[in-house]
């Protein structure tokens, strides 16, 4: 992968705090698709503009968010 998608070689072994990073990063993950989602539905139907706007801004502070939270935790 490229190094701006994955900067660290994943660690096998990374502790109780590690998995719990990893846990809540991947739930991050799937919680911001949930969002993306839900914006490009209220797109597409087009009477929830703002509301999109604000699911896209969650859908990207939910993917950074959680991804500086496994990088702090399990160091990856």
């Amino acid at each position: 992968m490229p190094s701006f998608i994955w900067p660290n070689p994943k660690r096998s072994r990374v502790g109780p705090a590690g998995a719990f990073g990893r846990f809540i990063h991947w739930l991050g993950v799937i919680a911001a698709l949930l969002c993306a989602l839900m914006a490009a539905e209220f797109l597409v139907e087009g009477w929830a503009r703002h509301l999109s706007y604000d699911l896209l801004i969650a859908a990207v502070t939910l993917t950074f968010g959680t991804r500086a939270l496994r990088y702090v935790l399990a160091r990856e």
